[in-house]
């Protein structure tokens, strides 16, 4: 209030505004630093206290109440501007900060202006542009002072400045006074100007920022007493009252922007070299201190990777001093690694990092890990290279190949089943009794989970014997074993841990013994003891009549038990299949002959057809096994039969639907064939019909064999015109189906493409011909290498600079470069045609894609031509990218990689 007060009762005699209006930077700077939820009632308060300050300077009541809203008003847009995305006002430390400031600034002063003058026009007869103008610059300029010095950052050591500082002072002050002083009408209010710049230059922005203030103050002061130049062309009425605070404050914000801007940009290059600084430091300081070797290399045309520096642990690992700087990473690593062709890769982008481990030409015996990276590719390229050292690493493996050598030499000699899997159930090892007895191939049971092995018994979970309680025990169990062929094997499996040196579980290893033959031998009454009743368990005798019908062939058959006794068993099977499986034999001879083919392999199931006792049939697998006592003496034959009357039915069903998928997929495939061979057999067909089309066109339009009517000329140019276009169609068609069946044969030489451009410009000539479009090729200075095909990569240029031709309207522009980008070579077509939709683009490379613009324009075209320059770009390593949008044009980037000469 004290400062509005104070400035109202200097304004000028008849000015409704005064010339500068400090309360109101006081109230933006108050509310910029008040938290938002105190703007309640800072807001009102301001404005009341606008008020008051007006009214007790003799202002009339309205005219204040005009002002104090527009002050208010304009602290709430500067601050909500300043602190917006934000909960304080930001730090005045760089450039981007003091441009917002000074978009704030001049929003809010535009905004008291336009209230404050729109009172003065209603209540005075000031007119509004004068009043407008002086108001919004007054107010402005007082933010623009007061609140960068809320907003500078703090003062770095204001000790050290202490005698410049008030040196600087000193002469600010004198001269302002000299000049601005009573009596003083010389125009001199430049020379404050440099004083100023030397506190921008040497000095914290809090300390311009006061100085401005203090500058500001007197200056306001002694020109409104009517001093100093300005105040001498008011007194001779050179000058409104409106017209002196509008120069004052202009002048007043010339210093400020000149002075604060420099003084930040000052202090943002400070901040910015004391980063620089500490970064490079860091740097600098792990560098020097890492316990991992590091190199520093470059890549010149004598040498690709050349170091130039080393740290100490560098040093010690290769083992020469440091003497290998300036030499080749290729002198100091024994590898056998291409490292040219590492470099290229990762110059050109394919490869981010080249790792490896490589012996050490000064240290025989000694293996370091290399990890190479690329720094930076300008002004030359630089690569960072870490080494560690793994040559303990390296002993400890070999010794431990030397160890698995054993351990593998072992195992598989020895004649027992043994897996080794680790704590979660996974198979690592197995030893080749495994794969015999089973008949499955190590690959197909490494990496598999125990209880998903392909030999283990149908219904069994988890490991066969279970796990031991704990890391010394031991646990056996026997269980079924189902070989590749089909074949059951039992087998007694002992599983335990290996354990490491702290006694802690690491491996678990299961060892099968085969107990086949053991329990293949045991008696028949076992088998009838542990036969499930839904199995049929029939024993007969040597002759082949039967001696036990269990219960579960009563179930299966429905035959009386006690009337089956005695019984031969071939009467059970079908008549039918027993006669074409044994063909003359009568059924004893068939039932000797059944048995003597089992007894080769006497668990292996057989289907077999059996009749029950209402004649159904019923699918049996069967198998039959010979029962004798311990001293070989054969006592019969117990046959265990199952019912698969409907596992073989869905298995038949599976087959059957197999068979129709292979058929359907060798079908398509022909089809597929049959596409493409027609479609290479149309395209040579056409050619040559066309070609002749061609021909006797040219014939026809020249007058060899008669002169044309006019009116048959059109007709002419039609038919000359559609057969081309035929001929590049079957050209195109040709072109893909060589890529396809990768007949196409590909050139690899040297190639300039700013030569490329010399031919393509004259290909297209005839397809601008007659329109109004400006076609333009241009090259980089020097040539621009490459290596491909020259018949190809020009059929790339003239395919896209054909179709931006094609798809750009009269009046338009088409322009092809050939520029140099890195390590690429760059060819860009680009036109101001129909553009390309943003949703279609991703299938513009697809055969036969025409865009929705195009076909809703009735432009001519196939959908080949990107499809094939896609494949072409592909085939010489490089890559392809467009730009476009819907009516804004195409720009088509082709990247290849530049063509490596080496100098000398």
């Amino acid at each position: 209030m004290v400062a509005g007060l104070t400035v109202v009762l200097l304004a000028p005699a008849g000015s409704p505004a005064a010339p500068w209006w400090p309360a109101a930077g006081i109230a933006v700077t108050l509310l910029g630093l008040a938290p938002r939820r105190w703007w309640w009632w800072l807001v009102p308060a301001i404005a009341v206290t606008t008020a008051a300050a007006n009214i007790s300077g003799g202002r009339a009541v309205d005219l204040s109440c005009w002002y104090a809203v527009g002050n208010a008003t304009e602290a709430l847009v500067v601050a909500a501007l300043l602190r917006r995305g934000r909960e304080t006002l930001p730090e005045l430390a760089d450039l981007d900060t003091f441009l917002r400031l000074m978009v704030a600034a001049v929003v809010g002063g535009a905004t008291f202006a336009t209230i404050a003058s729109s009172g003065v026009v209603i209540l005075t007869d000031s007119p509004f542009v004068t009043a407008w103008r002086a108001l919004s610059v007054s107010h402005a300029a007082s933010t623009l002072l007061i609140l960068p010095l809320a907003m500078a950052p703090a003062m770095r050591r204001p000790g050290r400045w202490t005698g410049e500082f008030l040196v600087q002072l000193l002469a600010l002050t004198a001269v302002t006074l000299a000049i601005f002083g009573p009596g003083q009408t010389v125009s001199l209010d430049f020379l404050p100007l440099p004083l100023l710049m030397w506190a921008a230059l040497r000095f914290d922005v809090r300390i311009v920022a006061g100085e401005l203030i203090g500058f500001a103050v007197v200056t306001v002061l002694l020109n409104a007493r009517g001093s100093g130049p300005f105040g001498f062309d008011m007194h001779r009425g050179a000058l409104t009252a409106f017209g002196l605070g509008a120069v004052v404050q202009a002048y007043i914000l010339t210093s400020l922007v000149m002075a604060l801007a420099l003084a930040i940009g000052l202090e943002q290059h400070r901040r910015l070299l004391d980063r620089t600084a500490s970064s490079e430091r860091l740097f600098r300081r792990n560098f020097t201190e890492s316990v991992v070797g590091m190199l520093l290399l470059r890549s010149t045309d004598e040498d690709l990777l050349e170091i130039t520096e080393m740290n100490d642990a560098a040093a010690r690992l290769l083992g020469d001093g440091g003497t290998t700087v300036g030499h080749g990473l290729g002198e100091v690593l024994s590898t056998s690694e291409p490292l040219d062709l590492v470099v290229a890769r990762m110059l050109s982008g394919t490869l981010e990092g080249w790792k490896t481990e490589s012996g050490l030409r000064a240290r025989p015996g000694a293996r370091v890990e290399v990890l190479v990276s690329l720094l930076s590719r300008e002004p030359e390229p630089t690569f960072a290279a870490q080494l560690l050292d793994v040559t303990a690493q390296y002993d400890a493996r070999r010794r431990i190949e030397a160890a698995e050598k054993l351990t593998s030499a072992t195992l598989d000699t020895t004649p027992a089943l043994i897996i080794v899997c680790d704590l979660y159930g996974e198979v690592v090892r197995v030893n080749g009794a495994t794969t015999v007895l089973t008949g499955f191939a190590e690959e197909e049971l490494v990496g598999k989970e125990v209880w998903d092995l392909p030999f283990a018994s149908p219904g069994s979970t988890g490991y066969p014997t279970g796990l031991p309680t704990d890391a010394f025990a031991q646990v056996s169990r026997e269980t079924d074993v189902i070989t590749s062929t089909g074949a059951r094997r039992r087998v007694l499996w002992n599983t335990g841990y290996v354990r490491d040196e702290r006694d802690r579980p690491t491996y678990i290893v299961m060892t099968g013994t085969d107990l086949t033959a053991e329990r293949t031998a045991a008696g028949l009454n076992r088998h009838l003891l542990e036969a499930a009743i839904t199995t049929a368990l029939i024993g007969i005798d040597p002759r082949g009549r039967i001696t036990v019908f269990n219960a579960g062939a009563v179930n299966l058959l429905g035959y009386d038990a006690q009337d089956m006794v005695g019984t031969r068993f071939v009467d059970l099977l079908d008549p039918a299949q027993l006669a074409d499986r044994f063909p003359g034999a009568t059924r004893d001879e068939a039932f000797d002959r059944l048995v003597a083919g089992d007894d080769a392999d006497a668990t292996v199931p057989r289907d077999w057809t059996w009749i029950s006792r209402d004649g159904r049939p019923h699918t049996i697998s069967m198998t039959v096994t010979v029962a004798a006592d311990t001293v070989a003496a054969r006592l019969g034959y117990l046959c265990v039969g199952r019912d698969v009357t409907e596992a073989r039915a869905s298995q038949d069903m599976l087959v059957a639907a197999l068979d129709k998928e292979r058929l359907a997929v060798e079908r398509m495939r022909q089809l597929d064939e049959a596409k493409n061979e027609f479609i290479s057999t149309v395209s040579h067909e056409l050619r040559t019909p066309v070609t002749s089309i061609v021909g006797y066109t040219e014939i026809l339009e020249d007058g060899s064999v008669v002169d044309p009517a006019p009116e048959q000329r059109p007709l002419l140019d039609s038919i000359a015109r559609n057969a081309q276009r035929l001929i590049a169609l079957c050209n195109d068609l040709l072109t893909l189906g060589g890529l396809d069946s990768g007949a196409t044969h590909w050139a690899r030489e040297t190639i300039d493409l700013a030569t490329i451009l010399t031919e393509a410009e004259d290909a297209v000539r005839p397809m601008a011909a007659g329109r109004d479009i400006t076609v333009s090729f241009s090259s980089a200075p020097g040539p621009v290498l490459v290596l491909g095909d020259r018949v190809q990569l020009e059929r790339v240029v003239v395919n896209l600079v054909g179709n931006a031709i094609k798809f750009t309207e009269d009046g338009g522009s088409v322009e092809c470069r050939v520029e140099r980008d890195g390590a690429e070579a760059c060819l860009v077509v680009s036109d101001t045609g129909i553009g390309i939709p943003d949703d279609e683009q991703p299938q513009l490379f697809q055969r036969f894609f025409r865009s929705s613009t195009a076909q809703q324009m009735a432009i001519q075209g196939t959908g080949l031509g990107l499809s094939i320059v896609a494949a072409i770009v592909a085939a010489h390593g490089g890559r392809i990218d467009v730009r476009s949008a819907h009516r804004e044009g195409t720009t088509f980037t082709v990247r290849l990689p530049l063509a490596r000469v080496r100098r000398g």
